[in-house]
């Protein structure tokens, strides 16, 4: 069958941008538009390997695992294991999902080195192909995010602020919809005995941090909590960036003789992803 370079180019550069949008949402991999384009830009490039003779097993296994760990530094730059993983599952559910395509359609089309090319399809039917895959993956990746962060209650947090780290243990408070009136981003509420530490901290520059943060409760309307904006904090080793903790005026109630904890934790804050 005949292959048009243009259209090999253009169906891999966007399967690619798919795809790789999809493994950092579900890795929780955090990534810019530039890296994005940048890693579809290499997919469509990549997808001309397709007009290389056969390269064998061996050979064409080790340019594949080449190839990933170059488009995962490229688009994530960082935990470029992870993303491959990430990587080689989304795109094997994808390749399902074309195969059916093909399948239930009928329509013609090649594959050689592990690139796919599509003969006599219309780019409604690439579309909508394209975007139910997208909404089911998406689906189940909430639907397993949320499964995850039921099984999870502590988990420890890390402030940094002027120079220092403050380390505490929080508990994941689902009820917990404390936002900045202004973003509309989640804050984190820490205890009286953890507001301490962080007051006793030199260099901080706290007045320059400070905020005050509306909230409404049982009994109490249009309160307000005193707040610091923090240069970043850290959970299961994601990086938050620049939060604001509201400071509680006393201690938080243990759960049972040993949990104690000194920070309460929105859950959006670990909705990053269900392998992050």
């Amino acid at each position: 069958m005949e292959v048009y370079g243009e259209y090999l180019f253009m169906e891999n550069f966007l399967m690619g941008l798919l795809i790789l949008h999809l493994a950092g949402k579900i890795a929780g991999l955090v990534t810019s538009k530039k890296r994005l384009a940048a890693g579809g830009v290499l997919c469509g490039l990549f997808s001309f390997i397709l007009f290389v003779p056969n390269l064998g097993m061996g050979m064409g296994t080790l340019v594949k695992l080449l190839f990933s760990a170059l488009l995962a530094w490229v688009v994530f730059h960082k935990k470029i294991f992870r993303a491959m993983v990430l990587i080689y599952l989304v795109s094997a559910f994808m390749g399902g999902m074309t195969i059916l395509l093909l399948y239930l359609t009928r329509i013609s089309g090649m594959t050689s080195n592990a690139v796919l090319y599509i003969g006599d399809i219309g780019y409604v039917n690439v579309a909508f192909g394209a975007v139910v895959s997208w909404l089911l993956v998406l689906a189940f990746s909430r639907v397993m995010a949320v499964k995850q962060l039921r099984e999870r209650i502590f988990t420890e947090v890390i402030i940094e602020i002027g120079g220092h780290q403050l380390v505490h243990r929080a508990l994941i408070d689902s009820g917990n919809f404390l936002r900045e009136p202004l973003s509309g981003k989640a804050v984190v509420v820490i205890s009286k005995g953890a507001a301490a530490q962080l007051k006793q901290l030199e260099d901080a520059d706290l007045s320059r941090r400070y905020c005050l943060i509306p909230y409404n409760s049982i009994g109490v309307s249009h309160g307000l909590l005193e707040g610091y904006r923090v240069d970043n904090a850290r959970v299961e080793g994601r990086n938050l960036g620049s939060v604001v903790v509201a400071v509680y005026d006393r201690e938080f109630c243990r759960l049972g003789e040993e949990e104690t904890y000194e920070i309460l934790l929105s859950k959006d804050f670990l909705m990053g992803g269900i392998a992050s």
